[in-house]
């Protein structure tokens, strides 16, 4: 049995159950959870490019996509998106690392028969349950989502480094109460920070939002 097979079968046979209690449908390496508003929270197993049949190293990735950010991916790409949406496209993503790893550290599972698979797993569920599933559940609501935003907390992305994105984030999750103080300050700020070479993009997406706000 290769690694790939055993981590494999451990995710199956352990993680799989564990997902659906909670909802999420799918089969390893993807599960996803999506609301009647569209909005769509994702559990992913990433195994590393640089693994071998002997040895396959492994981390948790999280997201959660909102409809409205959903909503324009598909305008800025001009496209329309996949009908499963993978964890790339999240707002929010984050990863979980094995247990012990410490803070700041981008840990991974190390899997090499079906013994370290089924450890690996288990620890993966016992983090899932502490900071994955819940964290991900909340998300579902719009207020939760949006003070979730405002707190400057998006996963691997801060307010302090990425003030114009948590801007846009903000005025996405807005725009469907209709126009407000609230809205115009977000987009605002955005117009007014934006670096010179994306103001077109970025004017681009004032104006969208704007009129997806006058839809409401």
């Amino acid at each position: 049995m290769t690694a790939q097979d055993a981590l494999k079968a451990a995710l199956r046979d352990h993680l799989g159950p564990a997902a659906r209690l909670y909802g999420y449908k799918g089969s390893q390496p993807n599960w996803r959870k999506s609301s009647t508003d569209g909005d769509w929270a994702v559990v992913n197993v990433q195994s590393s490019s640089f693994s071998s049949a002997e040895h396959l190293r492994c981390v948790v990735n999280l997201a959660f996509a909102p409809e409205p950010w959903l909503r324009w991916e598909a305008e800025r790409l001009d496209a329309g998106l996949p009908k499963s949406v993978n964890e790339s496209l999240g707002l929010y993503r984050e990863r979980l690392h094995p247990e012990g790893t410490p803070e700041g550290t981008d840990g991974w599972w190390d899997v090499t028969d079906g013994h370290s698979a089924r450890g690996a797993v288990a620890d993966m569920i016992v983090q899932l349950d502490r900071s994955g599933w819940p964290v991900l559940e909340r998300m579902f609501s719009r207020e939760a989502m949006v003070a979730r935003v405002r707190d400057g907390d998006l996963g691997m992305m801060k307010r302090s480094n990425y003030g114009v994105f948590f801007a846009r984030a903000e005025a996405l999750l807005l725009m469907d109460a209709g126009p407000s103080e609230e809205l115009d300050s977000q987009l605002d700020f955005a117009l007014r920070n934006v670096m010179p070479t994306q103001r077109d993009h970025a004017e681009r997406f004032d104006a969208w939002v704007r009129a997806e706000s006058a839809k409401a």
